[in-house]
């Protein structure tokens, strides 16, 4: 058992199969599937004792697997060898965005912000949010479901609903960019934001705020704390959508 450096990690890229498993308990020594991965894995894809399958944990790690047991309850599995960082990117990005009233919508960013490359989705209310309810359990499963689907070894942590007021008073290290529509001094575009970044695994921040933007009181208060006043061109964006190509900027900056 032994760890994949460098190329030959590069090369595993190119010929991993399609399907991945998750196992929140493998890199504390868990070695078997909960029931609805066992379930996939046996019934669906019909693997057998002595086929190889990969899991990640959750946390970056990515491990090649022999099944021993094909148990559709709990496949139990052998470790042969893991990949570090897999799938990673090379910036830390939380995501902090106001969900629209249509979760759906906030749904979709979530998994396409998965996709991409984020590290922390963090669901925020403002004054004038017409959302103020959040249920976490579907979108964790979203967030599950899209790290495997995009070959990541991490899945993105999602914080406790919080209002932005609580949000801005918190401790943010790095860049710390706020994107709203009325004009604000010293507002930049995104692009040359991100450009002045260092370029060695920056830390990023990103607020996006509801239907109705950030109140005059919440501006305020980032401006005070630090936080950078951004443009994301001149198309008028819906939550979902800015929050998207937020992501997308941050990727499409520091990816190599």
């Amino acid at each position: 058992m032994h760890v994949i450096p460098g190329l030959t990690r590069n090369l595993l890229y190119l010929c991993l199969p399609m399907e991945l498993f998750y196992s929140k308990t493998i890199s504390d020594g868990g070695r078997t599937l909960d029931a609805d991965e066992s379930g996939h894995c046996v019934r669906v894809l019909r693997h057998r004792r002595g086929d190889t399958i990969h899991v990640v944990d959750g946390h970056g790690m990515l491990y090649r697997c022999t099944i021993v047991d094909d148990d559709p309850r709990a496949v139990l599995f052998d470790v042969d060898e893991w990949v570090e960082n897999y799938g990673s990117h090379d910036y830390w990005l939380r995501m902090a965005v106001c969900p629209p009233k249509n979760i759906d919508r906030f749904e979709w960013f979530a998994e396409k912000a998965t996709e991409i490359g984020v590290d922390v989705i963090s669901p925020v209310f403002g004054d004038y949010s017409e959302r103020k309810v959040f249920k976490p359990e579907r979108i964790e499963r979203l967030l599950v479901s899209a790290a495997k689907q995009s070959h990541k070894g991490a899945i993105p942590q999602l914080d406790e609903f919080t209002t932005v007021s609580d949000f801005l008073r918190q401790p943010h290290e790095g860049l710390k960019l706020i994107c709203y529509c009325d004009e604000a001094t010293g507002k930049v575009d995104i692009k040359e934001a991100l450009a002045a970044c260092p370029q060695s695994k920056p830390a990023i921040t990103i607020l996006i705020g509801p239907e109705g933007d950030f109140s005059r009181a919440e501006v305020a208060l980032a401006l005070e704390r630090g936080w950078q006043p951004v443009s994301l061109g001149d198309s008028r964006l819906r939550i979902e959508t800015a929050a998207i190509v937020a992501t997308a900027a941050v990727y499409l900056t520091f990816s190599k």
